[in-house]
C-alpha cells in the first residue's frame, strides 16, 4: 500500500481516538511529545547515515544482500517519504495541537488574563505546529529530484510539473584571482506556451523559481569534447630510431610547431571518455566524464598536411595511421568556459509555513523569556515585603 494511504488511514484513526478521554491525555502529556521527537530524531539520523533514494544495488554492495534488502523493503532508503515516519509526525503535530488547545482554554479560564509571556509560550507551541504542518505538507505534495542528463549550451529540458522548458544559454564554471573555484553559473532562458518568457542566472544557492517549480544548480562538469590546452609528448621516428620526445602545448585548434623539426600539430577533437571501434579507427564520446580522454591530433610538415591520429591517454603506446611521429597525452587544461551542467528540481509547498513558523517560533520564545523576571528578583520583593510587615 502506498505511504500516503496509510497516512490517511492513521489519520482517520486519530481523530476518532481523540474522542477517548484517556487517549487526549496520552496525547497531551510532554513526555509523549518528547517521545515521538526522539524516534523522529533517531529516524532521521538512520536516513542521513544510510544514504536516502538510492538504487538497491548501491545499498547491497554498501551493506551486502540480506541488510541491503531489509532497508529497501523496510522504507529506510526513504525513510522521510515511508508510512511510519508520516503517521509519527501527524501524532506529534497533533499531540503539540492538543497541548496549545489545553493552554488556551488554561489561559482563558485564569483571572490573570493572557499575560504576555504567557501569550508568547502559545505562540511558541503554535509555532512548532506550523512548522511540523509545513514539513507535513512538502512531504505529500513536494517533490525534488535531479535531471536525468546534463545540458551545454543550446541544449533544451521540460521542467517536471512545472509546465515550461528551460534552456541552457551558457554554462561555465568561474575561478577568483588565486585560481580557486567560485561560482557554478548556467544562464538559462525559460520557454513557455513556445516563446521565450524570462532569462536568469542560476547559482548555487540562487535557483529560478517559476510557476511553483524551482531550479537549482546541482553539477556541473568540464566541456566532455573540448579542451583549453593539451600536452602533447611527440616521438619523431627516423632511420636510427625515434627522436624525443618534444613536449608540445598546444591551444585546442590551434596548429603549433614541434621545436627542432618540421612538423606541426592541431589537436582537431577531444573526448572525455572515448569509446573506440578497431574496424572503423572511430572513436566516439562514451559519457560525459573525464575517466578516459582522448585528443585527435593531426600532423603536417611544411604545411602538408600528413594525416590524422586517435591519442589516448590510457593507451600511450597506441599507434594508429602508421604516421612519421608517435604521440602521447601528457596533460590537458580542461574547458571550464562551455561547460556541461546538470539541475535539480524540486516543488517545496510548505515552505512558506516553515519560514511563518520559525519566525513566530522566534517572537515566541522572545515574548516567553524577556518578560519573566528574575527569580531572584521576585524573592527579594517577597522578603523585604516581609521584613516590613514585622517591623510594623
Amino acid at each position: 500500500m502506498h505511504a500516503l494511504a496509510w497516512w490517511g488511514i492513521a489519520l482517520a484513526a486519530i481523530v476518532l481516538a481523540m474522542f477517548d478521554p484517556r487517549f487526549r491525555k496520552w496525547l497531551a502529556s510532554m513526555q509523549t511529545a518528547i517521545t515521538l521527537l526522539a524516534v523522529l530524531a533517531a529516524l532521521s539520523m538512520a536516513g542521513v547515515l544510510i544514504g536516502q533514494n538510492l538504487p538497491l544495488e548501491a545499498y547491497v554492495g554498501k551493506h551486502g544482500p540480506g541488510l541491503g534488502a531489509f532497508i529497501v523493503r523496510s522504507g529506510l532508503s526513504n525513510v522521510f517519504g515511508a508510512w511510519y515516519f508520516l503517521i509519527i509526525v501527524t501524532l506529534l503535530g497533533v499531540s503539540v495541537i492538543t497541548c496549545s488547545f489545553v493552554r488556551i482554554a488554561r489561559l482563558v479560564r485564569t483571572p490573570s488574563g493572557l499575560r504576555i509571556g504567557k501569550l508568547g509560550s502559545l505562540l511558541t507551541h503554535i509555532s512548532i505546529v506550523v512548522v511540523l504542518v509545513g514539513g507535513l505538507v512538502t512531504a505529500l505534495t513536494g517533490f525534488r529530484v535531479p535531471a536525468e542528463r546534463f545540458l551545454s549550451a543550446g541544449d533544451a529540458i521540460v521542467v517536471p510539473e512545472g509546465g515550461y522548458s528551460l534552456r541552457v544559454d551558457a554554462a561555465r564554471t568561474e575561478f577568483n584571482d588565486r585560481g580557486m573555484l567560485s561560482e557554478y553559473v548556467s544562464e538559462v532562458t525559460v520557454i513557455e506556451d513556445g516563446r521565450d518568457l524570462l532569462s536568469q542566472r542560476i547559482e548555487v544557492n540562487h535557483p529560478l523559481v517559476h510557476n511553483g517549480v524551482g531550479v537549482y544548480q546541482f553539477e556541473m562538469l568540464p566541456s566532455a569534447t573540448s579542451i583549453e590546452s593539451t600536452v602533447l609528448g611527440v616521438f619523431v621516428t627516423t632511420p636510427h630510431g625515434e627522436r624525443g620526445p618534444f613536449d608540445v602545448v598546444a591551444a585546442f585548434g590551434e596548429e603549433v610547431e614541434v621545436p627542432n623539426t618540421a612538423y606541426s600539430v592541431k589537436v582537431l577533437e577531444f573526448l572525455a571518455h572515448f569509446t573506440y571501434d578497431i574496424e572503423s579507427r572511430t572513436a566516439a564520446l562514451a559519457s560525459v566524464w573525464h575517466d578516459n580522454p582522448a585528443v585527435l591530433v593531426q600532423l603536417s610538415e611544411d604545411g602538408e598536411v600528413l594525416g590524422e591520429q586517435w591519442v589516448f591517454a590510457a593507451f600511450p603506446a597506441h599507434d594508429d595511421g602508421g604516421l612519421p611521429c608517435r604521440f602521447v597525452l601528457l596533460d590537458y587544461r580542461p574547458d571550464f568556459e562551455h561547460a556541461l551542467t546538470r539541475f535539480e528540481f524540486a516543488r517545496q509547498p510548505g515552505t512558506p509555513l516553515l519560514f511563518g513558523g520559525f519566525i513566530a517560533m522566534s517572537l515566541g520564545l522572545c515574548l516567553t523569556f524577556w518578560t519573566r523576571r528574575p527569580a531572584g528578583a521576585a524573592d527579594g520583593g517577597q522578603k523585604s515585603g516581609r521584613a516590613g510587615r514585622s517591623k510594623t
